[in-house]
């Protein structure tokens, strides 16, 4: 017959694996308080608070949106781009998480102190340029290092990437965002130190059949300087407002461009059918408009302006003198 624990030695036992479970904290007690102290770990600090990276995602999540339009409209096929991730890591992290060779671009953004990269897995890039060449955007079956000419092909893509992002990021501040350097392996060149925290920013961009990665990775001590506007909800306000009157100017700048038939009438009166069938050439049709009566200007079918009937530079002309009011309509 097994051993029958008793009650001490069963609270003995639950004692020690609830001690165990947590090392990350502490106790310590100061005077009659007791306060629990997390641990903190200096190879991962977070530079960045939650608000603040809720609010760069709330950005290139737009971002992924007006991306994604553009880039169908350029390569005339239906892409869908998504962010899928939004973290804090050091740059070695990052370095390690990219394949090699890929295409790795230096992005300056003046007028901030400081470089970003641009990054797009060659498992995106090969269809790409397969497209834009007039192919189907077949990806290839060995991954092989970018040639000149290839990535002078690809620019065009990271050109809208790069006004979509000065687009998305304009309420906050106007960057301006510049390829300084094109490298195809991502160890060559080094914008911050390794253990540099920097905010990774991952999307997947599904161009037909296909899909593959995009990262953009910003170092938080470029985006310093302008933390407090990120973490303020001001400027969500005033992209709002923004984005509210460009619909409107867009709008407005549609519709005035809309044609329209216009035309102006001398006046009307009633034949019976007889009559018009024998009216022929030379014939005098008699009107009830006088010479002097104002004539009725029309825009469509709708009655706008009254208005005199004359001859300008041998061209039949109409002067507006006033507009149809709510009285004037029987």
């Amino acid at each position: 017959m097994a051993d029958i624990l008793s009650q001490e030695e069963i609270d003995a036992l639950l004692s020690s694996v609830t001690d165990e479970e947590e090392p990350e904290a502490a106790v310590e007690s100061i005077g009659n308080t007791r306060k629990k102290i997390s641990l903190y770990d200096f190879k991962r600090p977070d530079r960045v608070s939650k608000d603040q990276m809720r609010s760069i995602k709330n950005l290139h999540d737009k971002f992924a949106r007006n991306f994604s339009s553009s880039l169908s409209g350029y390569l005339r096929s239906i892409t869908d781009i998504n962010l899928i991730s939004v973290d804090q890591m050091t740059y070695g992290e990052f370095l390690m998480s990219l394949p090699n060779p890929t295409s790795f671009n230096i992005v300056s953004m003046l007028p901030l102190d400081g470089n970003s990269v641009l990054e797009v897995n060659p498992s995106l890039v090969f269809p790409i340029i397969d497209k834009l060449l007039g192919g189907q955007g077949e990806p290839i079956e060995e991954v092989r290092e970018i040639t000149d000419i290839e990535q002078n092909v690809i620019d065009g893509v990271l050109s809208i990437a790069l006004r979509e992002l000065e687009e998305v990021w304009s309420p906050i501040i106007n960057l301006r965002l510049k390829i300084e350097l094109r490298e195809t392996s991502p160890h060559v060149i080094q914008i911050v130190s390794q253990n540099e925290v920097v905010i990774l920013l991952v999307f997947e961009i599904k161009v037909g059949e296909v899909s593959g990665m995009m990262n953009i990775c910003i170092p938080a001590i470029v985006l310093e300087p302008i933390m407090p506007k990120i973490d303020s909800q001001d400027w969500l306000i005033g992209a709002k407002k923004m984005a509210s009157t460009g619909n409107e100017s867009q709008i407005k700048d549609i519709v005035s461009k809309t044609r329209l038939t216009v035309h102006a009438d001398i006046g009307e009166t009633r034949m019976s059918l007889r009559d018009v069938l024998s009216v022929e050439p030379g014939d005098v049709i008699m009107l009830p408009t006088k010479v002097r009566d104002l004539m009725l200007f029309k825009v469509g079918d709708s009655n706008k302006f009254y208005g005199e009937i004359g001859i300008i530079d041998n061209n039949k002309a109409f002067r507006i003198k006033r507009k149809v009011m709510k009285e004037d309509i029987p």
